[in-house]
Formats: C-alpha cells, structure tokens, sequence
C-alpha cells in the first residue's frame, strides 16, 4: 500500500507535468541537458515563461541545475530519469510506483502538422 506522503510526493511530480509547454521541455531535456535559452529556442516560448516552467519542475524535484558561467543548464535527476535506447524510448521518468515513458515517437517536434501552401 502506498503511503500518504509517498501519495503527495507522486501527485505533486505528475501535476509539474501536467502542462502543455512543460511536456515539451520534457521531450527536448529527454535527449540530454539544456540550458534556458536552448530552451526557450526549441520550445517557441520567451524566456522568462521557460525560467518559470523549468522552476516548477525543479521544485517539484523532476530537475537539477548547474551553473555554467551565465548560463544555467537544466537535466532530470538521475534518481528520476532512466534514458531509453534513443530510437524507440528517449526515456523513462518514475515516481515512486508511477512510470512515464518518453517515446521518441511521440515527439511534438517530429510531429508538426503541415502548412497549406497559401493560395
């Protein structure tokens, strides 16, 4: 049986994940760490919404950070992130009894939707 604390440590991780952009991050820091701006770049977003999102993330123990000069450079904790075999699975993030699978497949950057060719 899982405990209560255990509960609200899983709940408070999944609910950091449960965003749109904050997805996205998770696909892009799936293939290894970036730092903000990297980010920012990749995922279409200005820079001070990424340093909000990666902070959600990180309080709620999904990243680590470590300074690099100016920059800041983002990963998931080891104890968090299991990395795939890159063709199938970029990774695997658990959370007490909890699994998300990172699928390569997936990828909302593989998956953009075409343009019509304007008229």
């Amino acid at each position: 049986m899982m405990e209560f604390a255990d509960a609200r440590r899983a709940a408070v991780v999944l609910a950091a994940l449960a965003e749109p952009t904050r997805l996205r991050i998770v696909f892009h820091l799936a293939r290894g760490p970036h730092h903000v701006s990297q980010l920012a770049e990749l995922v279409g977003t200005p820079m001070v919404n990424m340093s909000h999102h990666l902070g959600v993330m990180r309080t709620a123990g999904l990243l680590e950070d470590e300074k690099d000069g100016r920059r800041v450079v983002y990963r998931f904790r080891p104890d968090i992130f299991t990395t795939g075999d890159g063709t199938e699975t970029l990774g695997t993030l658990s959370v007490g009894p909890f699994r998300v699978v990172i699928r390569a497949s997936d990828d909302p950057v593989k998956a953009k939707p075409k343009r019509k060719a304007p008229n």
